[in-house]
């Protein structure tokens, strides 16, 4: 299987990690499965990795805060005393940062400098502890991957329209994507097509393969609505969907089976998906807009994968009209709407933007 990133580097925190050589100033004493950074800065040395290739770091990380005094943290990124990230973090999740291969074009060990200046006492926050230690982030994991290039093909082949729009899988956060699709007339089968799903969520079941999705007791099924419909809930990753049966036409017995074989048919279906990479595969949010820091952990799973294609959709600005892409990285694109359609009416999409892109994603990606 040819991948997309080269896996270099895994470090794990804690007790039982193999960090501690890595370490340079500003951490704490291990823990069980994370240690903390402290104090203004942390520091961490890996071995050169050879120029030539860009780089994913990806950190698994969590913060401390104490909401409503200490709501969030800030971080600074930095690659050999040059800054390439600053993020803002608050709750646990994993971040992913580009490390572009001029900065680590020289020889020698390559140093990553931690900035976080927003750390706390607990102490000070709450007067129920004597903790004085000054915590901001604490990690369980850092990984290090190669982008691997990629040879041009040139465009994608011309297809017909609704051809094309099978190529496509989103990724999930509401039905605007699916629907598009609809109405090109198609109807791909896809575990998130009409599906919401957290990014945290997202990667970490692409990562192991989705396990515990489709248990018997983990799959809720609900009745909302003054239409009674069955709508699902999955307890492992927060996933929500429509069914589209009502009751009393159906019964909620019946409905369960049905929504537990469907689940687990379609988780298989999708990682089979991405180790084929023959798919674009689709990630916007319209009502909190993604960062790169949430978007090259996605990136990166699927990448680990196969060799995939990610299409990141944010709203057009003056630099960027409705209907064009860049590429960011190889396998990666980021594409551009006028307007994403409002959660509660996800009929009411842009479909000729939406359209434009996805023609353009699908010659840029090329075949």
């Amino acid at each position: 299987m040819t991948k997309g990133l080269e896996r270099i580097l895994t470090l794990s925190f804690g007790a039982t990690g193999n960090e501690a050589n890595h370490l340079g100033v500003g951490w704490l004493a291990d823990e069980s499965g994370y240690r903390w950074m402290t104090g203004q800065a942390s520091e961490l040395w890996v071995e050169n990795p050879g120029p030539g290739q860009d780089l994913i770091l990806e950190l698994d990380a969590s913060v401390m805060v104490v909401p409503p005094v200490l709501t969030s943290q800030k971080m600074v990124v930095g690659v050999r005393n040059q800054g390439i990230a600053q993020i803002a973090m608050s709750r646990p999740g994993t971040l992913g940062f580009h490390v572009p291969a001029a900065l680590i074009e020289k020889p020698g060990p390559v140093r990553l400098l931690f900035v976080h200046p927003d750390f706390r006492r607990p102490k000070d926050l709450n007067p129920d502890t004597n903790d004085d230690r000054e915590l901001s982030f604490s990690l369980r994991e850092l990984r290090l991957s190669r982008v691997s290039a990629r040879e041009r093909t040139g465009p994608g082949p011309e297809l017909p329209l609704d051809q094309m729009m099978t190529r496509f899988e989103s990724l999930g956060e509401n039905c605007e994507f699916g629907l598009l699709q609809r109405r090109h007339g198609v109807e791909p089968l896809g575990l998130l097509r009409f599906s919401f799903i957290e990014m945290v969520h997202l990667v970490r079941g692409l990562r192991h393969g989705f396990p515990g999705l489709g248990d018997p007791g983990t799959t809720e099924v609900r009745v909302e609505g003054v239409d009674q419909e069955y709508v699902v809930r999955d307890t492992v990753y927060g996933m929500t969907y429509h069914t589209w049966q009502y009751r009393p036409s159906i019964a909620l017995e019946t409905v369960q089976k049905q929504q537990t074989m469907r689940l687990n048919f379609l988780k298989r279906k999708l990682m089979e998906d991405v180790a084929a990479a023959e798919k674009i595969f689709v990630v916007k949010r319209g009502e909190t807009p993604l960062g790169p820091e949430e978007v090259l952990p996605l990136y990166a799973a699927l990448n680990d994968l196969g060799q995939n294609w990610l299409l990141w959709v944010v709203l057009a600005d003056e630099t960027h009209p409705p209907g064009t892409v860049e590429i960011l990285l190889p396998g990666l694109m980021r594409g551009y709407v006028d307007r994403f359609a409002p959660n509660n009416n996800a009929p009411d999409l842009s479909a000729n933007a939406w359209t434009a892109l996805c023609i353009a994603a699908w010659r840029a990606a090329g075949s």
